[in-house]
């Protein structure tokens, strides 16, 4: 039974359940739905199958193995042996493909975890495809470079069990020949004959695997000579009774020649045994020495063999018969020999023998031939069995991890978070929408899987990313969304997206014609390398966002004034890239699943932010700053938040409020769950003299959302997020609710406005907050100077 049939009986039950879902009727499990049960599955298979490959590589390799009863004519000489066919060589090199597939695929996938979570660096498709191109090379490389240590059957790690002793391996001195054959067909005359060069065989099998160089241990080149004693001596002879009872020693010296190895392997053997047995006892002991010191010694019970280096040698072996009988006719035979064995050496390219085995008799010139390297150096001779106990994991787990990748990806890639879902309902608990759900629950990845989803959940989620937070998995809910709201694009309510005009002026955009609304490059008053977006808050007013609020004035925030105001005093050369400039970052549409909208208008930015030649880009809006970071393609610009600009270029202006005040910070979704600031805007409230920071029950990863996000779920149902989100502050007995999101302050804004007595804090973005104190500082100084002006006059 061959090894296919084998593995067949051993997998095939395994294998068998894994297809039995589709049979059984019912909601069948796809592989979309539970990835790492089909990847079991794929592995289980690939186990099979490499079992069967391997029974027909076998098959292949002995076919190809160098035969001198299978022969042909090229060009006039005789080659013996056949060329391993290249099927062979095909088979051979998928497993180590599949491993080098199997280090891209870890090698990607471990450099974004480290990339997310070790530093938390922010991930864009530039970086992914960065990521996808650098994991290849390196896995090439790799692989390649490697290749020869898989060919060779894991000769460093013992063929990963399957290989001899090196002591064993030692013992293989077999060697390539030169075969006499005699040349029979139609047009040769009878008798005649043809020689099988050495050069034309030796390639296609394997000999003496521990030696780098083939050495010639049938003396083929005729490197010993016993009369001149070159490279090897043999001794024998008898000692009558008469000289019984003591001890006799015979010695003599030889040579062994430097032929290009600095050591050669000697063979040393030695016998004395008396004539008649078990007669009495004989104790022998031979040595070798060179530049008298001892190299060697045997007592002639074993043969003894070693490497030794080229040079003169003298031996000395000592005879003592022992319990013999004075005057017996009992002889003592001893033999005694040491054979060395040179490298093998061929005729050179050029020589009329060339490639045959060389004649040192003739007395060629040296420079006519040289030594043969064994292309079989450490390879271990059951490398096909390594092989097969290789490939019958790892090549099957790369098979499995494709698998997963490819299920990863399936249908634009929404069923991957969908897949990690197991319904244990923490995000439930987490999710802010809870609160006016009136207790049921809005689990959307259930909905959809269920085949239960039109529309409505998709567009009542905030993509805040709590429930990310919590969840055990890691679902990214807020990708999944992403992908479905562009999936299900047209059938959103209208009432989860109440801004009509905004959403109007801001797709206007897009349409065509509209580029030449907006400045060129070439035209733009670019005066430094650092630029700064404004967002769209600064850009709209009151009637375009809030059109249901007809009474009195909103405070929207000025963040970019106040940007500006904080950049001046810093003595930061700063980039105004305004409205008239650049288009939307596209953040609304992107998270609206207007995918075709938010692709355009990042192709448009992307391309005028490239050529501006600014190196840093700035934004105090949290969402277009997210948006520029995360899904756009601008490797070679720092994008910054303005909290983070500052802290970084050593924000310090020793300021102060006129009044002990006491403020809170509320976490921005865009820029505290999903980019990971959380720290930067607290340090810089903090180091305003006269604040006190008092934080919220919910603050950090924790926090609430406004209940608004891309400008959607604007209405009654958020406002029950919002109005706890008051509560909290004031539990805080906070003067001033600070943010780094000027979306979230006209939200929050908007709730105030609607004349709540117990609503009597402020509403600030950091930036503006920050600007306030550097003006009333300038004021005072201002205040102060005019006033000892005042009173010198006076004097």
């Amino acid at each position: 039974m061959n090894a296919g049939a084998w593995g067949i009986m051993l997998t095939g039950l395994p294998v068998g359940i894994l297809a039995l879902p589709p049979i059984l009727g019912g909601t069948a499990k796809r592989g979309v739905e539970d990835p790492w049960f089909a990847t079991a599955g794929v592995i289980y298979l690939a186990h099979v199958w490499f079992i069967s490959v391997f029974s027909i590589n076998i098959f292949l390799d002995l076919y190809g193995k160098n035969r001198t009863d299978s022969c042909g004519v090229d060009h006039g000489e005789l080659i013996c042996g056949v060329r391993e066919p290249w099927l062979a060589e095909v088979f051979n090199a998928i497993p180590w493909i599949l491993t080098g597939i199997l280090i891209w695929i870890l090698i990607y996938f471990a450099a974004r975890m480290f990339l997310v979570n070790s530093i938390g660096a922010r991930t864009t498709p530039k970086i992914s495809k960065n990521l996808i191109i650098g994991g290849f090379v390196i896995a090439l490389l790799v692989s390649v470079s490697t290749y020869d240590y898989y060919e060779r059957g894991f000769w460093e790690v013992k063929g990963l069990g399957a290989m001899d002793d090196i002591e064993t391996l030692e013992k293989m001195y077999d060697q390539p020949l030169d075969y006499v054959i005699e040349y029979d067909n139609e047009w040769a005359v009878e008798g005649d004959i043809i020689t099988a060069k050495m050069s034309s065989s030796y390639k296609n099998a394997l000999y003496q695997p521990t030696n780098e160089y083939f050495i010639d241990f049938l003396d083929t080149n005729n490197h010993q000579n016993e009369d001149l004693k070159i490279n090897t001596f043999s001794t024998e002879g008898s000692i009558l009774e008469s000289f019984s009872n003591s001890e006799n020693e015979t010695s003599g010296s030889f040579t062994i020649t430097n032929m290009g190895l600095d050591s050669v392997p000697i063979k040393m053997s030695c016998s004395a045994k008396t004539s008649i047995r078990n007669v009495g006892t004989v104790t022998s002991s031979f040595v070798l020495y060179k530049n008298s010191e001892e190299v060697l010694s045997s007592d002639c019970s074993l043969d003894i063999e070693k490497f030794v280096t080229p040079g003169e040698y003298t031996w000395e072996l000592n005879i003592d018969p022992e319990d013999i009988e004075s005057g017996s006719e009992i002889y003592t035979n001893y033999t005694a020999s040491i054979s060395a064995f040179q490298p093998l050496l061929i005729y050179n390219d050029g020589h009329t023998m060339e490639g045959q085995s060389v004649n040192l008799t003739a007395e060629d010139d040296e420079s006519s031939y040289s030594m043969l390297l064994n292309p079989s150096y450490k390879k271990n001779p059951k490398s096909l069995d390594a092989k097969l106990i290789y490939s019958l994991f790892i090549p099957s787990v790369t098979f499995g991890a494709l698998a997963y990748v490819v299920l990863r990806g399936m249908a634009r890639g929404y069923e991957y978070e969908m897949n990690k879902c197991y319904g244990c309902d923490l995000c439930d608990d987490a999710c802010p929408v809870r609160l006016f759900n009136a207790g049921d629950k809005l689990n959307i990845i259930y909905n959809t899987w269920n085949n239960e989803d039109d529309g409505v959940p998709m567009y009542t989620c905030l993509t805040c990313s709590a429930c990310t937070n919590v969840c055990p998995q890691l679902v990214d809910y807020d990708s999944y969304v992403d992908i479905r709201r562009s999936l299900t694009v047209g059938v959103a309510p209208e009432a989860e997206i109440p801004h009509t005009i905004l959403r109007a002026v801001l797709n206007a955009e897009i349409d065509e014609g509209a580029d030449e609304n907006f400045i060129s490059v070439d035209e733009y008053p670019i005066d430094s390398n650092i630029g700064y977006y404004p967002g769209c808050v600064d850009f709209i007013d009151q009637e375009m966002v809030f059109s249901h609020v007809n009474e009195g004035t909103m405070n929207l925030g000025a963040s970019t004034t106040s940007a500006f105001t904080l950049f001046e005093e810093m003595g930061e050369d700063v980039t105004y890239l305004g409205r008239d400039f650049l288009k939307c970052c596209g953040h609304d549409q992107k998270w609206q699943g207007m995918t075709e909208v938010f692709e355009k208008l990042k192709s448009y930015n992307e391309k005028k932010l490239k050529e501006s030649g600014i190196d840093t880009l700035v934004s105090s809006c949290a969402e277009c700053f997210r948006t520029f970071a995360k899904d756009y393609e601008l490797d070679d610009i720092k994008i910054m938040h303005t909290t983070e600009f500052l802290i970084e270029n050593g924000f310090n202006m020793n300021l102060k409020t006129e009044e002990e005040t006491t403020v809170t910070y509320h976490d921005p979704c865009r820029l505290g769950r999903q980019i990971g600031l959380y720290e930067e805007p607290r340090n810089l409230i903090k180091d305003v003299e006269g604040v006190e920071l008092v934080e919220m029950e919910h603050h950090g990863e924790d926090g609430l959302c406004c209940g608004v996000s891309s400008m959607m779920a604007c209405n009654e149902n958020s406002r029950t997020i919002r109005l706890e989100r008051f509560e909290e502050v004031k539990a805080t007995g906070a003067d001033v609710m600070l943010t780094s999101c000027p979306k979230c302050v006209s939200h929050f804004e908007c709730l105030k406005f609607e004349g709540d007595p117990t609503h009597n804090f402020e509403i600030l973005d950091v930036v503006t907050f920050l600007a306030n104190q550097v003006n009333e500082k300038k004021n005072k100084e201002h205040l102060d100077v005019k006033s000892k002006e005042s009173t010198t006059i006076n004097a």
